[in-house]
């Protein structure tokens, strides 16, 4: 039989467990039912994880989905299989064939932060400072994680986010971000010149832990706004996407 201890430590990781389905958001109704277990003492839990910060509560709808913390121990974990190790040749191939410099960025709360990359091998190239943090709204790589939140996610990042523009082209306008997300979304990649560093333009695409969830991560390609023209951003679009696809396809067969 269960001492109580571990009874509570069995229905805190069922329902931390609960949101690795398909379902981004669920209720404590939802949770109960799919666990077999009292509404009371699914709220109980989900109280105690949303005080640790491992879940988020939607407080218009009621509903729960993970929280920043829980991206801490996903990264965690991530680590155990160095999805840098293993990007790394992508990477490499992705530089050969833009010629310009291609980063890995993590997500990191509501921010990311840069942990890899190739540089290009021209003269003139642009440069990242692995560990650096950067918020999401600013940039392509930022919009490659925004544009797979949900509607609700993108909801609350915004009413959390005070959109502060770092070059006089950050997109700070909440419908205009949300503008750009749309067709960010039905292209599958991002684009941006200018709006975290004046000089850089970039194109990015998520990494994905399984299909059609939210991003952890993100590939780009950027590099002097003088030579990343729209014609040449629109060329390296589909090198970009297929790069982070195999990555993403790649981790999901490691686990």
């Amino acid at each position: 039989m269960q001492s109580s201890g571990m009874q509570s430590v069995d229905r805190v990781a069922a329902v931390l467990l609960s949101f690795t389905g398909a379902d981004a958001e669920l209720g404590v109704t939802d949770i109960a039912e799919r666990l077999a277990l009292p509404k009371s003492a699914v709220h109980r839990v989900l109280e105690a994880l949303t005080s640790w910060g491992l879940v988020a509560k939607e407080h218009e709808r009621g509903k729960y989905q993970l929280g920043p913390r829980a991206t801490e121990l996903s990264l965690a974990a991530l680590g155990s299989v160095d999805v840098r190790a293993l990007a790394l040749p992508v990477m490499e191939e992705l530089r050969d064939l833009t010629g310009e410099t291609v980063t890995l960025s993590f997500v990191l709360g509501s921010h990311r932060v840069y942990v890899a990359q190739v540089q290009s091998r021209q003269d003139v190239r642009m440069t990242i400072e692995v560990g650096r943090r950067a918020p999401l709204y600013a940039g392509a790589s930022g919009r490659a994680i925004l544009m797979t939140f949900s509607a609700a996610e993108l909801d609350r990042y915004l009413s959390q986010t005070e959109l502060t523009p770092l070059t006089e082209r950050t997109v700070h306008d909440d419908r205009q971000l949300r503008d750009l997300l749309d067709a960010d979304r039905a292209r599958g990649y991002t684009e941006s010149v200018g709006e975290r560093d004046p000089y850089a333009a970039a194109v990015a695409a998520p990494i994905t832990a399984r299909p059609n969830a939210r991003a952890f991560a993100c590939f780009s390609v950027c590099g002097p706004t003088a030579r990343l023209g729209d014609e040449v951003m629109r060329s390296c679009g589909p090198a970009v996407v297929d790069a982070a696809r195999r990555v993403s396809e790649m981790l999901r067969g490691s686990w």
